[in-house]
């Protein structure tokens, strides 16, 4: 899970006490959300939704309607509901967190890529095969995003403008959030994100897609925004995974690549 403006970067996976105090000691509003990005409606965006414990009043990751009965998210949000998911909820059409408005619906059952796991890098936990698919208790009645294909490389092509969204906070270690937002960022070159300074041999490409000012910083998701779509021409290209920092020059949001694991995910998306 992310913090800042929309971000991708694995916001850290908050433990039962952890969400306990961030709902009771948290701000009873919380503010805005995603570094350097602008207030958002969630019916503009009616795909994104928001993934939360089912009695907290806070999310704590995000993810994208890929089908009326399928979530994806990231692996790493799903870590402590693997043999629970019906303490998993999911909310759509919301714009602030606190309020009524939208659709909540449980969910059944939580698939996660067999081959997910975590490494450490510059003190930040990383992530691969970051993938995970929520089936949900009852359809939710919205357009589905579609996926990124097999070799769909034109999508990652360096300067290609992405459109992230999120309702985390909007700084590293904020406890902001709680209001969707938006944004957009320049897709990054694989080898920037590669390079010595950056993420070096942490950053597999493969795995990921990275977006934001290279130079800059500035705009990126953030804090509790890990599972939340990265956008390319109205196709969902990435999943916000991890990253150094919010909105870190020389450390853009990474996201998982969809295009990468499309086949596994739909494979998912006939289950029950």
């Amino acid at each position: 899970m992310r913090t800042t403006a929309i971000r991708k970067r694995a916001v850290r996976t908050l433990s039962a006490t952890a969400l306990v105090c961030a709902t009771l000691f948290g701000a009873a509003g919380p503010a805005a959300a995603i570094q350097g990005g602008q207030p958002a409606r969630a019916a503009d965006y009616p795909w994104a939704v928001a993934v939360k414990p089912a009695l907290v009043p806070f999310s704590f990751c995000g993810g994208t309607l890929v089908a009326p009965t399928k979530v994806l998210t990231a692996g790493h949000c799903v870590d402590a509901f693997m043999k629970v998911p019906g303490l998993l909820q999911v909310v759509s059409g919301r714009d602030r967190m606190v309020s009524t408005a939208g659709t909540k619906v449980g969910v059944a059952r939580v698939w996660r890529h067999p081959d997910y796991s975590t490494f450490t890098y510059q003190g930040e936990t990383g992530y691969r095969n970051d993938v995970a698919v929520l089936t949900l208790k009852s359809p939710i009645k919205a357009p589905a995003l579609p996926l990124a294909e097999p070799g769909a490389e034109d999508l990652y092509r360096p300067g290609r403008t992405a459109r992230i969204l999120g309702w985390g906070a909007t700084s590293s270690g904020g406890l902001d959030g709680g209001v969707l937002r938006t944004a957009t960022v320049p897709v990054t070159a694989d080898s920037s994100c590669a390079s010595a300074g950056s993420y070096d041999d942490a950053y597999d490409p493969h795995q990921y897609t990275c977006a934001g000012n290279f130079d800059r910083g500035g705009v990126d998701t953030c804090d509790y925004d890990s599972g939340t779509p990265l956008v390319v021409d109205g196709v969902l290209a990435g999943i916000t995974s991890w990253g150094v920092g919010c909105g870190k020059p020389g450390h853009p949001g990474l996201y998982t690549r969809v295009s990468s694991f499309s086949s596994e995910i739909t494979a998912q998306l006939g289950t029950h």
